[in-house]
C-alpha cells in the first residue's frame, strides 16, 4: 500500500493476537472497542455458565420474519446497542450493504445453555434455533448477533458442532479440519488439551452417549475457566486481521473504495466493530479516504409514476394543450397503447374480479357444490374431484369476460434466474390470487369455512375460532389500515349457537337380503362422511354483509396499498443497490428483488417497473414465442395422459400401491412440465437435465433417469410442436456428471433439517442384517407424551393422524392435533427374533422421507458402535406455522425402556 510512512497496523498482519493487541494499545486504538469488548465478555460468561443468551420469537405465517432478542442487557446497554447496531443508524453511516433479510444461527449462542439443560437433544435444538430476520425495522440485536456474537460463539463451539455433524469425507479431510480448529484455539489462548476427547484420533467414537455429553460439558467448563475478555479481544483482533489484510490487498496504490474492500465476509466485521462506519475504519487504520469515496447517509425517497392518466385533464389545462395530446405523451412514456399504466390496468381488473367473486359467494345456497376451487390456490390434481374441491371452478362460476381479462393481464411472468425473457405463465388465476393477498385469503377462507361448517362434510375450524384461525391475514389487513370489524366474529359466534343439530351425511345406503335357517331379514349398509348443520343462509348473509361493507370502505385503499408498497420496495431496493455498489443493478440483478412485483403488476415486464419508479432500464427483455398451448391445467393433463397417467381410485391405492405410487410420480412430472416449458421459452432451447433441476424429478420408469428423462422431454416436444432436444449424457448413469447424481435426491446429514409441506409425509425404514420394528411417538412441546396412547406401533397402529404399516410411518400433518409438537419415528430391533442383535457395521438402517408434492429426503447415519438396539430415526416437528423433518440418528443402548423413560411413557415391569 502506498504511504509516506508505515502505519501502526502493518506489523499486525504477521503478528500473534497477543502482539497485535499490544500494538493496538500502543497506538491508542484499543479504547474504541472497550464497551463492546466488555459487553461481549459478560454475555460469553453468562452463556458458558448455562444461561440463555438469545430468544427467538417465531413469525406467524410462511412470509413472516422472526425476531431475536439478546437477553440480559441493561437499559443503558440497550440504548447503546440501538445507537451502534440499529439498521437506520448504520445506514446513516453508509452501511447500505446490510441485507434486508438474513438467516441467523442463534442456536450457536444458546448451545452452552442447551448442553447444560438438555444434553441429549442440545445439538438438534440448537440446529433448529435459527431465525429468518428482517432488518427493515431496526433489529439492532440481530446486527449485534450477526456481526459479533454468532462468529465468536461459532468459533468456540466448533468442536461440538463438528462432532455432532459426524465424520468428514476422508481421513485427510478430518485431519485438515481438526488442524484448523486446534490452530484457532491456540490463537485464542485456549490450552490444547481441552480438545483431547474431540480431536481426530482422540477416541470420540468410543465414548457412549453419556460420555460424549460429559466431554461437551468439560469443554464448556474449560472455556469458562479462560479469561472471557481475553477470548473476546483475541477473537476481535483476528477478525480485524482479516479486514486489514483485505484492505492492504486492495490499497496498494492508495486507499481503495469501500465497495472494493468490503466483501461479504468483511461486511459483518465493519458493522460489528466500527458500527458500519467506513470512515471510522479509515481512522483506525490511519488512512485518508479515497478522493472518489462517497458516503451516502440517506436514500432518495421513492417517486412513483402511476396514475398519471387520471390527471390528464388538469395537466392539459395547465399546459394549454388538448387532453388527447397529454394522453398520447403518457402512452409514449409508458410504452403502451394507452395512457393507462400497467398497474392501473390491473387495479381496474382486480376490482372487477372482486365484484364477481363477491357475487359468487353471495348467491351460494344449500344443494350447490362448494366454492372450493373458485380461487386458484395452485392445487393441480388429475383424479376425480374429492372433498368438495372442484379444480378451476372459476372457469364455470365467474363471467367469461372476467376470466379472459385475467388470462390476458397475468399471462406472462419473468423467471428470477432467467430474467432476459418474459415467458408464459401457466397459472394466471393463481397469480391474481397472490396479487390480492391477505384480503382474498381471509374473505374467501371465511366464506368456505361457513359452508363446510354448515354443509359439511367437515371444517378445519369452527365459526367461533375464525379470528384465531385467520390471525395471519387479519394482522396483515390491520397493518395495511384496512381492518376487519370485530363485530363479524361476534355475529358468527352467535349464529353458530343457533345452527341446527349435526346430521350425518350418508353418501351411500344399501339393503342386502339375508337368508338364514331362522328366517330372512334385510341388512342395511350405509357409508357416511361427515356431518352438516342447518342454517347456512344466515351465516352466508352475515359474511356477505361484512365483506361488502369492508370492500365499500377499504377495497380501493387496500389495492393502492398493495401496488404502492410493492413499487416503493422496488425503488428502495434499487436505491440501496446503487448506494452499496456505486452503480445501478444490471437487469439480472434487478430481477432478484423485483420479479414478484413485476409478475403481479406489470405482466413480468421489468421495463414497466423501471418506468414506474422513474429509472432507465439497462436493457429490454425479449418476448419469445409462446410454447404453452392454451391453459396450463389442460396442458398438464395432456402431459399426464401422454406419459401413461390414469385416474387413481381408492381400490388402486389399496390393491396396487406400487402402481398408485407410479401414477403419483407421473402426476408430479405433469405439473413440472409447466416449468420445463417456461425454461424452454427463456433459454431459447429445451433445458438440459441439469438446468431443469434433477432434484425435482421422480421418474417412473424401470430405467430410472436415463430412460425417464428421454421419454419426458420427447413427450413435451411433441405436445409443444417443437423440435426434439439434442441428445445429452444420460442422467443417473455411471458416466454422468457426479453433481447430477448427488443433486437427484436430497440427502440429510445427521442433525440437519428440511422443510415439509403441510400434507401427508411417509417415513420408510430400510434395514439390513437385522429384523426391525418401526413405531412412532407423539410428543408435546416439552418432549413428553400426553398419555401412553401416544406410542403408535403394531398393536396400536393408528392415533391422531399417525399410522404405522410394516416398515413405514405415515403422518397426516393437517390432522395432527395442535398440542402435538413432534412425531418421533423409532427403529427398534426385534429382540425376540434375534436376542443378541445390535445396530453396528453389519446391522444398519437408512430412511426415505417422501411427500405427495415431490419431496424426497434420504438419511443414513454412521454405524452405531455402543451396542444400541433402539434409535430415534427422524423427528417431524412444528416450525413456525409449518413443519420440518430432522435427521436424528440417536441410539439407545438401554433399549426401549430407556427411550420410553425419556419420553415419559409408562413401561410395564
Amino acid at each position: 500500500m502506498a504511504s509516506d510512512q508505515p502505519r501502526w497496523w502493518h506489523p499486525v498482519i504477521n503478528a500473534s493476537p497477543e502482539e497485535a493487541l499490544a500494538l493496538e494499545t500502543a497506538a491508542g486504538q484499543q479504547q474504541r472497542f472497550a464497551q463492546l469488548d466488555t459487553l461481549a465478555a459478560r454475555l460469553l460468561t453468562a452463556a458458558l455458565k448455562g444461561r440463555p443468551t438469545v430468544s427467538v420469537v417465531r413469525g406467524i405465517g410462511p412470509q413472516a420474519a422472526d425476531q431475536v432478542k439478546v437477553l440480559g442487557l441493561s437499559a443503558q446497554e440497550k440504548t447503546w446497542c440501538a445507537e451502534t447496531f440499529g439498521v437506520p443508524e448504520q445506514q446513516r453511516r453508509g452501511a447500505w450493504y446490510l441485507p434486508q433479510k438474513m438467516s441467523l444461527k442463534a442456536g450457536a449462542v444458546n448451545l452452552p445453555q442447551l448442553v447444560h439443560e438438555r444434553p441429549a437433544h442440545a445439538l438438534t435444538l440448537a440446529a433448529d434455533d435459527s431465525a429468518g430476520v428482517s432488518l427493515v425495522d431496526g433489529a439492532a440485536d440481530a446486527v449485534l448477533l450477526w456481526s459479533v456474537l454468532v462468529p465468536l460463539f461459532e468459533t468456540l463451539i466448533e468442536p461440538i458442532r463438528v462432532r455432532a455433524a459426524g465424520p468428514g469425507k476422508t481421513i485427510d479431510d478430518q485431519r485438515l479440519l481438526w488442524s484448523g480448529i486446534e490452530e484457532r484455539y491456540r490463537l485464542l489462548g485456549i490450552a490444547g488439551d481441552v480438545l483431547d476427547a474431540f480431536r481426530f484420533g482422540g477416541g470420540w467414537h468410543r465414548l457412549d452417549r453419556h460420555g460424549q455429553q460429559r466431554a461437551r460439558l468439560h469443554l464448556l467448563d474449560a472455556l469458562a475457566a479462560v479469561d472471557p475478555l481475553q477470548l473476546v479481544t483475541r477473537h476481535r483482533i483476528l477478525q480485524l486481521h482479516a479486514l486489514m489484510a483485505g484492505f492492504a490487498k486492495k490499497s496498494k496504490t492508495g486507499t481503495a473504495l469501500a465497495r472494493r474492500v468490503l466483501t461479504g465476509a468483511l461486511q459483518p466485521v465493519v458493522s460489528g466493530y466500527f458500527a458500519g462506519d467506513w470512515l471510522a475504519l479509515l481512522d483506525y487504520l490511519q488512512a485518508p479516504p479515497h478522493p472518489d469515496e462517497e458516503v451516502i447517509t440517506a436514500l432518495p425517497e421513492p417517486r412513483l409514476y402511476v396514475g398519471m392518466s387520471a390527471q390528464a385533464a388538469s395537466m392539459a389545462a395547465e399546459a394549454g394543450i388538448p387532453e388527447d395530446e397529454i394522453h398520447a405523451m403518457l402512452a409514449a412514456f409508458l410504452g403502451g397503447p394507452t395512457s393507462l399504466s400497467p398497474v392501473e390496468e390491473r387495479v381496474a381488473a382486480l376490482r372487477e374480479w372482486w365484484t364477481a367473486f363477491d357475487h359468487a359467494h353471495a348467491v351460494q345456497r344449500p344443494g350447490m357444490r362448494s366454492l372450493w376451487g373458485l380461487v386458484d390456490d395452485g392445487i393441480m390434481d388429475f383424479g376425480p374431484d374429492e372433498h368438495g374441491f372442484t379444480q378451476q371452478l372459476y372457469r364455470e362460476v365467474l363471467p367469461a369476460s372476467v376470466n379472459e381479462q385475467v388470462d390476458r393481464l397475468w399471462q406472462s411472468v419473468t423467471l428470477q434466474r432467467h430474467a432476459k425473457s418474459i415467458v408464459s405463465n401457466p397459472q394466471p388465476h393463481q397469480l391474481i390470487a397472490e396479487t390480492l393477498g391477505p384480503a382474498l385469503e381471509f374473505w374467501h377462507g371465511v366464506a368456505l369455512t361457513a359452508w363446510f361448517v354448515c354443509e359439511g362434510p367437515y371444517s378445519r375450524a369452527p365459526l367461533s375460532g375464525l379470528a384465531d384461525y385467520y390471525s395471519r391475514p387479519l394482522t396483515a389487513l390491520r397493518d395495511a389500515d384496512c381492518p376487519v370489524s370485530p363485530d363479524l366474529f361476534k355475529e358468527l359466534r352467535t349464529a353458530e349457537r343457533h345452527l341446527g343439530p349435526e346430521e350425518t351425511i350418508v353418501r351411500d345406503r344399501r339393503e342386502l337380503p339375508v337368508d338364514t335357517a331362522a328366517g330372512s331379514f334385510s341388512l342395511t349398509m350405509s357409508y357416511s362422511s361427515g356431518s352438516r348443520r342447518e342454517g347456512f343462509e344466515r351465516v352466508r348473509d352475515i359474511v356477505t354483509r361484512h365483506r361488502r361493507a369492508w370492500a365499500e370502505e377499504y377495497l380501493d385503499a387496500y389495492l393502492e396499498q398493495r401496488w404502492r408498497t410493492a413499487l416503493q420496495d422496488v425503488a428502495r431496493s434499487h436505491h440501496r443497490h446503487v448506494a452499496a455498489k456505486g452503480r445501478p443493478p444490471t437487469l439480472i440483478q434487478f430481477a432478484q428483488f423485483t420479479a414478484t412485483a413485476a409478475n403481479q403488476w406489470t405482466g413480468g415486464d421489468l421495463g414497466g417497473l423501471y418506468t414506474a419508479i422513474g429509472e432507465p432500464a439497462p436493457a429490454q427483455q425479449e418476448r419469445p414465442a409462446r410454447l404453452l398451448p392454451g391453459d396450463g391445467y389442460d396442458f398438464a393433463r395432456r402431459v399426464y395422459t401422454a406419459l401413461g397417467g390414469t385416474a387413481v381410485e381408492n381400490d388402486l391405492r389399496t390393491n396396487q400401491p406400487d402402481e398408485a405410487q407410479r401414477q403419483w410420480q407421473l402426476s408430479r412430472l405433469a405439473v413440472e412440465s409447466l416449468r420445463y416449458v417456461q425454461l424452454h421459452e427463456a433459454l431459447g432451447q429445451p433445458p438440459t437435465f441439469k438446468q431443469f433441476g434433477s432434484a425435482r424429478l421422480a421418474l417412473a420408469w424401470p430405467g430410472g433417469e436415463s430412460e425417464g428423462w428421454s421419454v419426458f422431454k420427447h413427450t413435451l416436444s411433441a405436445l409443444t410442436d417443437t423440435s426434439p432436444p439434442a441428445s445429452e449424457p444420460a442422467a443417473g448413469t455411471a458416466k454422468a456428471d457426479p453433481g447430477l447424481l448427488e443433486s437427484t435426491n436430497h440427502v440429510l446429514a445427521k442433525g440437519a433439517n428440511a422443510p415439509l409441506r403441510t400434507e401427508s409425509v411417509a417415513v420408510r425404514l430400510i434395514t439390513t442384517g437385522v429384523p426391525v420394528d418401526v413405531s412412532a411417538v407423539l410428543l408435546t412441546s416439552n418432549g413428553k407424551v400426553r398419555s401412553d396412547h401416544d406410542l403408535v406401533f403394531y398393536n396400536h397402529p393408528h392415533h391422531d393422524g399417525v399410522r404405522t404399516s410394516g416398515d413405514t410411518v405415515t403422518v397426516d400433518l393437517p390432522h395432527v392435533p395442535d398440542d402435538v409438537h413432534t412425531v418421533a419415528v423409532i427403529a427398534s430391533i426385534d429382540l425376540e427374533a434375534q436376542p443378541t442383535a445390535v445396530f453396528d457395521h453389519h446391522s444398519r438402517w437408512h430412511t426415505e422421507t417422501i411427500q405427495p408434492s415431490g419431496t424426497t429426503l434420504f438419511f443414513e447415519p454412521a454405524p452405531f458402535t455402543s451396542g444400541e438396539t433402539v434409535s430415534i430415526v427422524v423427528e417431524i416437528y412444528r416450525h413456525a406455522s409449518g413443519w420440518k423433518v430432522r435427521a436424528v440418528g440417536q441410539g439407545y443402548d438401554t433399549g426401549l425402556a430407556g427411550l420410553a423413560a425419556d419420553y415419559g411413557i409408562n413401561v410395564e415391569p
